[in-house]
């Protein structure tokens, strides 16, 4: 039996999930939900207004609609998404000196050694002129009305095209020698056999991967995610996602014994950010990434075994002018069909993930988890997940406590210890904007790319937080007329920013052993049949 989902109209939120049981609320709780919900009406963005304005243009009351109770109310200007990546570099002194490339001597080059780009494909700006990617020609440019038809081939990349290691193996994820092939293909230049290709991945701007940011961009959003330094390991650990995976260092120079120079920096970086697992595939990468199952539009077949290429096909009439887009995290936690059907990868990235490997936020649907720590004997080991949908036809944000895997819902509605962290982040985050955002010092010191996606990485935090604030409160006693035993209202009179003034030294005690959990049941295997179960609406009746 189906049952109608609760929307709820004071924000622009809905649950996925059953409800709350009355538990022990966290301070100023009837503060910060208030916060939330504000942060909500200002950063909250429709599907129209993520369609790369400007960087620094204002924002209209006439760029989107959003609930119907403040429409009236203009938003942040907030770009998601690796085009608002490319037009964000393309503003700054950090210029994308391939933003007009049209690709044409790559497809030369793939199709006179045996390979297939569909000819209503091109490589090139939209049509703003904004950001480049990969669209169907209209028939000005040169394509036909009928563009990409359902089912049809968009690339076949053979074998002989792609730079590989000579172990390939199909469920092999890391490889040293892809790296240091890529590497000598850089060294070799234009005397390369995939020198087209080696020319382009050369010419592409530097310093977008957070690994390759600058001390201070790099020291500016570890703060801002609250994370710790380490002297001892030399990094930064705790706070807010992403956990920053393993640097140049660590992965190039320790662990595969490469050379350290800057060729090779330029090597390692253009491959953690564009490989197939281990396989770097010209063409294939440069298209842009979206789970939104209403942009998404392609399915890829990696090879099963070495020798066969790579294909990608269209799951849908693809018409003229639209966008290519590929997957960059296909059949994640979150994915938007829980029957896994067409699974050609598995991913096990979120959203901060997104951030930390491939330089951008993406757009919705988005997949969250904070992993917590707390005082209460009971609740040693917290870890919020949630994915976090946009609803463009009701104009709203859908949140589902845990994810596709989760075995029963109730376990992933966020406990005493992760709603509080929930409440004391979000008023952290808020604290931290209104001190430094605005800060032209601070902002000089800092190179304007990373500045810049420091802060939207920032308001996609305040976000989700937000929105698993208020979707935790459906259900719940209200804060105003309900205290825990033992305490009174004046709790609600304190500061809205009282959880800044906390004692924090135990945060910094329990990163110590933060590494040992940090890579605990990451890596569960790719075989395993998902465990599916049904949505819920918010009184935990399925759907």
């Amino acid at each position: 039996m189906r049952f109608s989902l609760l929307t709820i109209t004071l924000t622009t939120c809905i649950i996925i999930g059953p409800s709350n049981a009355k538990r022990h609320l966290p301070k100023n709780y009837s503060k910060n939900l208030d916060l939330a919900q504000d942060i909500l009406d200002e950063l909250f963005l429709t599907s129209e207004n993520t369609k790369n304005p400007p960087p620094s243009s204002e924002a209209k009351s006439s760029d989107t609609v959003m609930s119907k109770e403040k429409a009236d109310k203009p938003k942040a200007d907030l770009q998601t998404g690796p085009e608002a990546q490319q037009t964000l570099a393309s503003s700054t002194s950090n210029i994308d000196p391939n933003l007009t490339y049209n690709g044409d001597e790559l497809i030369s080059w793939i199709t006179e050694n045996g390979g297939y780009i569909h000819p209503n494909a091109r490589i090139g700006l939209d049509p703003t002129g904004k950001y480049r990617g990969v669209f169907v020609k209209t028939v000005e440019e040169g394509g036909t009305e009928e563009g990409i038809a359902e089912d049809e081939v968009v690339c076949r990349i053979p074998w002989s095209l792609i730079i590989k290691p000579s172990n390939y193996g199909y469920n092999k994820y890391f490889s040293c020698e892809s790296m240091k092939e890529l590497y000598t293909q850089f060294k070799l230049g234009d005397k390369s056999f995939y020198a087209p290709y080696v020319r382009y991945l050369m010419n592409q701007p530097r310093g977008r991967i957070i690994s390759e940011w600058s001390k201070e961009g790099k020291d500016f959003l570890s703060t801002m995610l609250n994370k710790v330094w380490d002297e001892e390991d030399e990094l930064w650990k705790g706070g807010l996602p992403p956990k920053f995976v393993k640097s140049y260092e660590d992965v190039w120079v320790d662990w595969c014994k490469g050379e350290d120079n800057e060729l090779a920096k330029a090597a390692f970086y253009q491959f953690t950010s564009r490989d197939e697992d281990t396989l770097m595939v010209p063409f294939y990468d440069m298209h842009n990434h979206s789970n939104d199952p209403k942009k998404l539009n392609t399915i890829h077949g990696k090879p099963r075994r070495p020798g066969k290429p790579f294909f990608l096909h269209a799951t849908r009439d693809i018409k003229p002018g639209d966008q290519i887009y590929i997957s960059y995290t296909r059949c994640n936690r979150c994915w938007h069909d829980e029957t896994y059907k067409d699974c050609t990868t598995w991913s096990h990235y979120n959203t901060a993930d997104v951030f930390d490997l491939f330089g951008f936020v993406e757009d919705f649907p988005q997949t969250w988890a904070f992993d917590i720590k707390t005082k209460d004997p009971n609740d040693i080991w917290d870890e919020v997940v949630f994915c976090l949908e946009h609803d463009e036809d009701t104009d709203t944000l859908l949140v589902s406590f845990g994810d596709n895997y989760s075995t029963n819902p109730n376990e992933w509605i966020p406990t005493d210890g992760g709603l509080a962290f929930l409440h004391k982040e979000l008023a952290r985050l808020n604290k931290f904007g209104k001190a430094h955002k605005k800060d032209k010092e601070l902002k000089a010191s800092i190179p304007e790319y990373e500045w810049e996606m420091t802060w939207r990485y920032h308001d996609a935090l305040m976000t989700s937080i937000s929105a698993a604030i208020v979707a935790a409160d459906i259900g719940a006693p209200k804060a105003e007329t309900w205290n825990p035993p033992g305490e009174d209202s004046s709790d609600d009179e304190e500061d809205e920013d009282s959880f800044e003034n906390e004692d924090s030294s135990d945060d910094e005690d329990e990163d110590d052993d933060e590494d040992e959990d940090d890579d605990e049941d990451e890596d569960s295997s790719d075989d395993e049949e998902p465990r599916l179960v049904p949505r819920l609406s918010s009184t935990g009746d399925e759907l």
